[in-house]
């Protein structure tokens, strides 16, 4: 039986800015695809692939923001900011990394392999990047935009008050994918043999395609509830989704904002 080793790391944010140090946290099995979890309260995500195999390696920037004094402060003093420290782990080549619970954000910058798959989510402090990683991509920025370039395989991306933006390389076949923001534009571009089936919507806003989109007018039909034998209503929803097919159809990709234009572009 083969042993696994599991490796806590914690970080000191602000002794990690002065010094511009690194941490590298080795993986369990080189030879293996990694993955990598960042959960931050605030701060900015940096993700760059095609680092070394079989390690993971962590650099924490600067704060994300400043805080004002509070009114009962004298004037002339300062602040004497406290440690917002990071913890990683590593257990079966998941390294997991997380934030301290004080809302002073720091930015975090990770070099991965190429072949890492990512789940990075971040409430408040900046963009999510990713460049160059090869994997299943979950992202989830609330208050911040996400940018996601070079990338390959099956991504789920989603922003609150942010843009999302894509740029895919090489797409795993049979796999859906949604790239989706409430206020915000939603860009991606894909590579030209896609085979999908789209499904479009915006409120307030456009969709643009250079891809020969076959639309498909019977897939929005009206939906009926009917509860009055319970005491309810008698209800129909209209589906304001636009949806069509690239290449002749595979799983669904949902491209969907509130706010904001769609643009699906052909690489």
């Amino acid at each position: 039986m083969k042993m696994f080793r599991v490796v806590a790391i914690t970080i000191a944010c602000a002794a990690l800015a002065a010094a511009q140090d690194k941490v590298t946290v080795p993986l369990s099995n080189p030879s293996q695809a990694a993955t990598v979890k960042v959960h931050l309260i605030s701060g900015s995500i940096t993700v760059t692939g095609g680092g070394t195999a079989g390690q993971v390696v962590i650099e924490s920037g600067g704060r994300s923001g400043s805080r004002r004094a509070p009114r009962d402060v004298p004037e002339g003093m300062h602040r004497i900011d406290m440690n917002a420290a990071f913890d990683a782990e590593e257990d079966h080549n998941v390294v997991t990394i997380g934030s301290g619970m004080n809302g002073m954000g720091s930015s975090v910058t990770i070099t991965v392999p190429t072949n890492t798959s990512l789940e990075l989510k971040s409430v408040n402090g900046g963009k999510i990047a990713v460049s160059g990683v090869s994997g299943e991509l979950d992202v989830e920025n609330i208050n911040g935009s996400i940018e996601l370039k070079d990338v390959s395989g099956a991504v789920v991306a989603s922003s609150q008050n942010g843009s999302v933006v894509a740029s895919i390389d090489k797409v795993t076949p049979n796999k859906p994918m949604s790239f989706t923001s409430l206020n915000g534009k939603v860009d991606v571009t894909l590579p030209a043999d896609t085979k999908a089936h789209l499904r479009m919507k915006t409120d307030n806003g456009s969709v643009y395609s250079d891809f020969d989109v076959k639309l498909d007018a019977t897939a929005a039909k009206p939906v009926v509830e009917d509860s009055r034998n319970q005491g309810g209503k008698y209800r129909i929803r209209v589906d304001r989704s636009v949806y069509g097919s690239i290449n002749g159809g595979g799983p669904e990709y949902r491209f969907e904002t509130m706010n904001g234009n769609i643009m699906i572009h052909k690489k």
